[in-house]
């Protein structure tokens, strides 16, 4: 039972746990904070083409896509996120095939890309993501400037 003011609700242990799971605090190995996290989900749940989004692990969000293949996103905040960074992803969260690196303010060096292109995985910023989920080959989405090449959000480490 939960009380609350003059409110009394009655949750089971399941439904408790599904309510402490979405208010995780932030707490991971890669140091994303719980904003970070709640924009990205956000973000992700309000896009068009997404049916469900579910988390786990803190940082890792299983996508449903009403068009196109599920997606496994990896929410991180790197100014710069470099190729030992992906490797790292690839490491501990094998299944992960969407990188998200933060805020505009935030990209990826060259060779982070590369690889990350090689392996068929999305690595995006926050300016970048949405147009990446419209895609079934999500990974090598790219904005394009007025001649027509990519874009990309390059940073040095």
């Amino acid at each position: 039972m939960w009380c609350t003011g003059l409110t009394v609700t009655h949750y089971s242990q399941q439904n408790l746990n599904k309510l402490f799971q979405k208010m995780n605090n932030g707490s991971n190995e890669w140091g994303v904070s719980f904003s970070r996290i709640s924009w990205l989900e956000g973000a992700i749940s309000s896009h068009a083409n997404v049916v469900n989004v579910s988390r786990h692990d803190d940082i890792i969000l299983e996508i449903e896509r009403a068009n196109g293949p599920p997606v496994t996103a990896i929410c991180l905040d790197e100014y710069a996120f470099g190729e030992a960074a992906a490797q790292r992803v690839f490491h501990e969260f094998p299944n992960v095939n969407f990188i998200s690196v933060g805020g505009n303010w935030n990209g990826y060096t060259p060779e982070a890309k590369e690889l990350c292109l090689s392996k068929k995985v999305g690595l995006y910023n926050s300016s970048e993501l949405t147009g990446a989920l419209w895609l079934d080959n999500f990974w090598d989405y790219a904005a394009k400037d007025k001649d027509g090449d990519p874009v990309y959000q390059y940073r040095s480490a």
